[in-house]
């Protein structure tokens, strides 16, 4: 447990919060174009053509009907 005036914050509460307000400061900064959500979605659109999981569950579903 943290305590910051007078209130008693657990660490997971504390790192909550701060990862909101540096999400925050990013949505309006010059940074909002080089976010790491947006390097993340770069990467899974980049993956994309190589994932098999889609073909792997279409084959399910039909040998099952």
């Amino acid at each position: 447990m943290i305590t910051i005036f007078g209130l008693k914050l657990t660490y997971e509460a504390a790192v909550f919060f701060a990862l909101f307000l540096a999400s925050e400061l990013i949505g309006v900064s010059k940074f909002k174009s080089n976010s790491v959500v947006q390097i993340f979605l770069k990467v899974v659109d980049l993956l994309r053509p190589l994932r098999s999981e889609d073909d792997k569950i279409k084959r399910i579903k039909d040998s099952i009907k």
